[in-house]
């Protein structure tokens, strides 16, 4: 083979392999040869939920904070998150609306205390029918301890589908436990396969003497 051909053909390879390049770089490299910028990450804006009147649209917080100025109307926050929808709800309300809004939710309150229905939360307690007696007694003085915090407290005891009667007897010591404790309700005791399934609320709390209505929690609002 000649130079001359050998030549030819290093020049045939490189010339592929620049346009190669530049095909599979065009959208890196700007007109003038220099790499351009990258674009910035945009932030996407969380959208609300919000109610006026009969009309339900969705809208940007700031959006909605804009129209409620315009129009001289309170902008409350109904709901934290909607489940559904996965946006929080706003509503917008004039002046009596609010008052009224607060003075039903001050009410409701107020009902709460007198019946003694008040919890703070929910726990929940698994427990295998095989547990010892030194372990059944450390999660029945947690369970005591959530109940004084005002906790409901739900129980899973996980036993035999063949032999339930150990599940039994865990269920019957978790019983006396409580009642030495006080007064906590066990509700809807109810066995499932190998499960056993009850709750645990709190005793009612006799409602404060001259009904006490301090720091009343109000609709938060814009």
């Amino acid at each position: 083979m000649s130079l001359i051909s050998i030549s030819n053909r290093i020049r045939f390879v490189n010339i592929r392999s620049i346009s190669k390049y530049l095909s599979t770089n065009a959208d890196k490299v700007s007109t003038d040869g220099s790499t351009p910028p990258k674009k910035p990450k945009t932030t996407p804006i969380p959208r609300i939920t919000l109610v006026n009147g009969d009309l339900v649209s969705i809208s940007t917080l700031a959006e909605a904070q804009k129209l409620a100025k315009r129009r001289d109307l309170k902008l409350v926050k109904i709901l934290d998150l909607d489940t559904k929808t996965q946006r929080p709800i706003y509503k917008l309300m004039t002046g009596s609306e609010y008052h009224a809004e607060d003075l039903k939710q001050r009410e409701e309150k107020k009902k709460e205390r007198q019946s003694g229905t008040t919890l703070k939360g929910e726990k929940v307690l698994i427990v295998n029918s095989n547990i010892s007696l030194h372990d059944l007694k450390i999660h029945c003085n947690k369970m005591i301890k959530w109940l004084s915090k005002r906790y409901e407290v739900r129980v899973v005891i996980n036993g035999d589908v063949n032999n339930m009667e150990k599940a039994d007897e865990v269920f019957t010591s978790m019983e006396t436990a409580l009642k030495e404790s006080g007064s906590p309700r066990i509700l809807q005791k109810r066995q499932k396969g190998s499960e056993i399934k009850f709750q645990v609320v709190p005793p009612k709390q006799e409602a404060p003497k001259g009904g006490d209505e301090s720091n009343p929690k109000t609709p938060s609002t814009f």
